[in-house]
């Protein structure tokens, strides 16, 4: 089966592209009526879900909240702040110590087909602004 781009999907890859604040499908809806304002939202949530599941983009799955999108597609975890709903990315020395984790546990004969881990809490501008 081809699949053909179209113009929507092509804009909603775009606005994507070098994207790293990890928007929701909502923010790039909003972000894609401002160049084409007839786009529905439904055709915006579908691009995201074909670009995420053909690879081109990451979907992160986030329990109790809204899904965020990441064009970083290397292994790489996310701290997700409670009070502005910003996503941002863990250190990268995290990531490595999190990845010799699961090496280990695979030497140990345990089988992971994948995992994903998002930290929780209140990112340093909120708790600047007394958001504790």
């Amino acid at each position: 089966m081809t699949v053909r781009n179209t113009k929507q999907r092509d804009l909603v890859a775009k606005l994507m592209q070098n994207n790293f604040s990890h928007p929701t499908a909502d923010e790039i809806y909003e972000n894609a009526r401002l160049e084409n304002p007839h786009i529905s939202r439904g055709t915006v949530y579908r691009n995201l879900n074909f670009l995420a599941e053909s690879g081109a983009i990451q979907k992160i799955v986030v329990p109790n909240g809204a899904d965020h999108f990441d064009s970083t597609l290397e292994t790489h975890y996310h701290f997700d702040c409670n009070v502005c709903g910003k996503m941002f990315d863990v250190p990268r020395n995290v990531t490595l110590e999190i990845h010799n984790a699961v090496e280990e546990m695979q030497k140990q004969g345990f089988s992971i087909e994948g995992h994903n881990l998002i930290f929780t809490g209140i990112c340093p501008e909120c708790r600047k602004n007394g958001q504790n």
